[in-house]
């Protein structure tokens, strides 16, 4: 966690200028409270890479800006104490470190992009003095390494290095000298008593500073007598002249810490000068002192509180002898070339402010024609100023005001939340409501009596004189403000929808920068120099116009905003807009903005952003929790690695904003992501393939090499998926084909003697089945001669009854007329029983075409066989007639489970045919039960049959002609309920068929489903 102490070193002096009492540091420390690992800071030094280094006594500390890393004996095996004592880089710019006991520390990367780390290096390695180079050479090494292995009770705990041919060694009392040509050091002063301070200048020569502001330089062991003293402030400084002060080298000279104010001494017109740094700086034990001039920053270290980073602010804010005025300001109005007026003040750079006679509370707008008039408002009235005198007057009962622009000879426009006027010599004529109905929130004069009108439904081009509207941009959102750079170039800004540039007819969206911070822009302030600074809810950014017109001509795809906000001195982050004017400029250029917290000056032209322009690089690379080497050709991965997480740092010490770094996984994703705060990326588990992680700086191309990070990543596939894997499949697939071709081919071979065997026994089978084909198509030619032989039988049956109704009908026909009642009854009698007779044969016929059917099924049911006898005979009665023969029904309880049509039908057909071979007889139809048959017999007194008439009735496999057709009939429908039939009879006395059905008491028997039993 960062903690930044803002502090206010300048306090507000009314009696001295404002602008120049204005004067701050930004102050920001850093102890154990916010990641040092203890607060004892002896030494800062920056290595090549850009990283700030640390010595402490636990241990060596890299700083990148944002996160302290610490290496001591857990990070360094081998290191015996942590307690480091001075760093120092030899003439090539490596950096070294000394560690209590005599061990040596190296700065070094292991690749091109590893993050630099310590290395220990065996003891006196190299030299490393208080303050100098670090002294490389063997043979100075061995000098020292002796000198210091022989001191007496005579302790020179640190060494001045100028170079490797030029060592000084100092303590409190003596000064000792140590080149190349000289065996062992010598000594140059006896300084007993007179507690020297020494500093190295600029890498030239040895200072020694002593009280009283005497000054002995040393350069090649030799005294330099043109240097005896230092001017400038220091030189009055009481604590410097008493002895009380610290020195410290610098790269163009040297520091001097006194009295809390931090002094720096270089070379004037060939005398040692001083200039005052740093004022009423407290730093408890200053330890060590660095100045990095691209970022304007000091970074100072104290014994027992820790890192001190100070920066002077860039930005101050007039003091006011009112409190309300460090509130939130809007409208400001310019008063001079150095004075302004805001709120009900007049402010100065060189005066003290002057408050002023009116109270317009916080003003969205004022006007100032440049005659030392003021316009504002004030109790819902336009009220002019008089700043010189404070005199002021009402000039028109007009209110809701938020625009004045000059209309020419005393006349000027104004503009309020309805509508446009003119006020001409201070009164309010010509009033116009505004044509469209939309709020006016600012308006800007383009031409005389022409405005561009930013209201709550879009930009509008209004012409006051015609009173219309031209053209309207943007209807849907609400435009804060708008700047007119060209005739055919607008820069609109919209409330809190981002912000648009028109140019040449064409509108083209900006992005919306660091966290969506640029969608409100309040101002478009150009500063001569090809930037706009953009006030903004959310911090000020100074951006490149050219960038943004590449980016809407989409020739560049990102768009660098600097960020300022309270880090770099700013009293707040959030800016005030919708204001006329929302900005002004002052004498030098000074820029004056409203914000929540008064204003803020500023010298644009002076501010030099500090962009981040160091290397990206790899800190740490971890896979599942483990810490692996880091290889700038990539690494390699298995396929189960599930987490792959990398620390990143990029060493940047301003703004932490302005770093912003994102991540790619190339391969994977093509969106960028955001690296963490602690520069952690961590990545889940990928599918084989090769990808690469790119980190870079957010806004900037990823074709610039210093800002981005490349790590290729190969992720293993499973064994199953290498190609060694496929290879030795097929090659197995190959071989088990060929065992499998063999062995089929075997069996195959096998198969083709056993189907030769086959087709040989099927060739003789063929033959017969060719045969029974044969027999098989006299056979359905019999069966369609007996069809027709049925149809010709029953069609010549039915001549009968329907010669008979003929005759009837006939006879009805001609008499009907004479006919008595009996006689009619008679006739129509022996008509309906024709009739019936005639049904009778035609359900005989469809009953038997029903059995040809495929898929025909018995229908068995329980039914008293009396009531059949009773319908059979009700059908013959008449028939019976013509041959004078009698049917006598034996009555029966008996019942039947059967087909009640099959079994209608063959009873029917064989009382017909007993009718029929009976003349002046006696049909008997009964039946009865033993063991479990019931057999059903038809009787007659007829001519009776001969033994070969019955085995030809009995007969199933002779062919069908004309006799003989009714019985093969008859077996068929037995068949279909299971039934049989017996004959007996004699010659010349009658015959007796016999029907005999099975299983009285059962309806599910195979023959149900229609099927006829083989040989049927």
């Amino acid at each position: 966690m960062r903690i930044l102490l803002i502090a206010l070193i300048s306090l507000i002096l009314h009696d001295f200028p404002a602008f120049a009492a204005q004067e701050r540091y930004i102050v920001s420390q850093y102890n154990t409270d916010n990641g040092l690992p203890q607060n004892s800071v002896k030494d800062i030094v920056f290595d090549e890479w850009g990283y700030c280094w640390l010595a402490t006594e636990m241990g060596m500390v890299r700083y990148d800006g944002q996160r302290f890393v610490t290496y001591g004996t857990s990070e360094l095996p081998g290191l015996k104490s942590t307690r480091v004592e001075g760093l120092t880089s030899d003439d090539r710019g490596t950096l070294y470190a000394r560690v209590y006991g005599g061990q040596i520390i190296k700065v070094a990367v292991s690749g091109s992009q590893a993050a630099p780390v310590p290395v220990l290096l065996p003891a006196w390695s190299v030299h490393v003095g208080r303050q100098g180079e670090a002294v490389v050479d063997k043979g100075m090494r061995r000098k020292l390494a002796y000198f210091y292995s022989h001191l007496g009770k005579k302790l020179f705990p640190f060494s001045s290095n100028i170079s490797n041919n030029e060592v000084y060694l100092g303590n409190a009392e003596s000064l000792l000298y140590l080149s190349m040509d000289l065996k062992a050091p010598v000594t140059l002063r006896d300084y007993t008593g007179d507690n020297p301070q020494y500093a190295i200048f600029a890498g030239q020569f040895l200072a020694c500073l002593l009280p009283g502001n005497r000054v002995e330089a040393w350069k090649d062991g030799r005294r330099v007598t043109s240097y005896t003293s230092i001017a400038g402030p220091l030189a009055t400084n009481v604590h410097f002249l008493s002895g009380n002060f610290l020195t410290f080298p610098c790269p163009d000279g040297f520091y001097a810490y006194a009295g809390e104010s931090l002094y720096k001494i270089t070379l004037h017109d060939g005398r040692l000068h001083s200039e005052v740094e740093l004022e009423d700086i407290h730093v408890p034990f200053l330890t060590s002192v660095r100045f990095m001039p691209g970022q304007q920053t000091f970074y100072l270290g104290s014994l027992t509180d820790g890192l001190f980073i100070v920066r002077k602010t860039q930005f101050s804010a007039p003091p006011f002898s009112s409190a309300v005025l460090d509130q939130s300001l809007y409208a400001q109005a310019k008063a001079g070339d150095d004075r302004l007026v805001v709120k009900n003040m007049l402010i100065s750079i060189d005066e003290k402010p002057r408050q002023l006679p009116f109270e317009p509370g916080i003003a969205s707008w004022f006007f100032a024609p440049g005659n030392g008039q003021l316009y504002y408002e004030q109790n819902y009235k336009l009220n002019k100023l008089d700043i010189a005198s404070g005199r002021s007057q009402v000039v028109a009962a007009e209110n809701k005001i938020i625009h004045m622009s000059p209309g020419g000879e005393g006349q000027y426009f104004f503009a309020s939340e309805r509508g446009f006027g003119k006020l001409v010599h201070d009164k309010a004529v010509g009033f116009k409501e505004f044509p469209q109905k939309a709020n006016i929130l600012f308006a800007r004069q383009i031409r005389p009596s022409y405005f561009l009108v930013c209201t709550e439904k879009g930009l509008k081009w209004y012409d006051y004189e015609r009173n219309r509207v031209d053209k309207s941009l943007l209807e849907a959102m609400p435009i804060r403000t708008v700047h007119v750079e060209a005739d055919n170039k607008l820069w609109i800004s919209t409330y809190g929808k981002g912000f648009y540039l028109l140019h040449n007819k064409k509108l083209y969206r900006m992005p919306a920068g660091p966290r969506q911070s640029l969608t409100t822009v309040h101002s478009f302030i150009e500063d001569g120099s090809g930037y706009f600074w953009l006030p903004s809810n959310n911090g000020l950014f100074k951006v490149r116009k050219s960038d943004l017109q590449a980016f809407a001509e989409r020739r560049l795809d990102k768009v660098n905003f600097f960020r300022f906000d309270r880090t770099d001195g700013l009293p707040t982050n959030e800016f005030n807009g919708g204001c006329d004017p929302s900005y002004l400029w002052l004498k030098d250029s000074l820029l004056s903005l409203p914000s929540m917290k008064g204003l803020v000056w500023f010298y644009p032209h002076q501010i030099k952003p500090y962009y981040p322009t160091k290397a990206i690089f790899a800190d740490s690379l971890t896979v599942k929790g483990r810490s692996i080497p880091f290889n700038t050709g990539g690494i390699t991965l298995s396929p189960d690695f599930k987490r792959l997480s990398i620390h990143v740092s990029s060493p940047y010490f301003g703004n932490p904003e302005n770093l912003d770094l994102e991540y790619q996984v190339a391969g994977l994703d093509p969106d960028w992501h955001k690296v963490e705060k602690n520069g952690e990326v961590t990545i889940a588990s990928l599918p084989p393939g090769d990808y690469k992680l790119l980190v870079r700086r957010n806004s900037v191309d990823i074709s610039d090499s210093r800002a981005q990070f490349t790590l290729p990543v190969e992720v293993q596939p499973w064994f199953y998926n290498t190609w060694w894997f496929y290879t030795l499949c097929i090659c197995m697939s190959v071989g088990i084909g060929y065992l499998l071709f063999k062995r089929r081919l075997t069996k195959l071979q096998k198969e083709a003697q056993e189907l030769e065997n086959i087709i040989s026994a099927r060739t003789h089978e063929l033959k017969g089945a060719v045969d029974d084909l044969a027999k098989s198509e006299m056979a359905l030619l019999e069966s369609n001669r007996f069809k027709d032989h049925v149809i010709t039988m029953v069609l010549h049956d039915m001549r009968s009854p329907l010669r008979f109704i003929s005759l009837i009908s006939g006879n009805l026909l001609k008499n009907h007329k004479h006919l008595t009642p009996g006689d009619l009854d008679a006739y129509l009698g022996d008509l309906h029983m024709g009739t019936q007779n005639l049904l009778g044969f035609t359900e005989q016929f469809f009953m038997w075409i029903s059995t040809q059917q495929q898929g025909f099924k018995i229908s068995k049911n329980l039914f008293p066989l009396n009531a059949l006898f009773e319908e059979i005979a009700s059908l013959y009665k008449e028939l019976f007639k013509v041959n004078h023969n009698r049917l006598t029904i034996v009555h029966t309880d008996l019942e039947c489970i059967s087909d009640y049509q099959i079994l209608s039908v063959i009873i029917r057909n064989l009382i017909d045919n007993a009718n029929k071979n009976t003349t002046d007889g006696e049909i008997t139809l009964s039946c009865r039960e033993e063991n479990g048959q019931l057999l059903i017999s038809i009787s007659d007194t007829g001519q009776g049959l001969t033994d070969e008439q019955i085995a030809l009735f009995m007969s199933r496999d002779r062919q069908a002609g004309n006799r003989g057709t009714g019985s093969l009939l008859i077996h068929t429908m037995l068949d279909y309920i299971q039934g049989s039939i017996s004959i007996t009879s004699q010659p010349g006395k009658g015959s007796t068929f016999t029907i005999l059905l099975q299983n009285l008491n059962q309806f599910d028997t195979p023959g149900q489903d229609g099927s006829v039993p083989a040989g049927s």
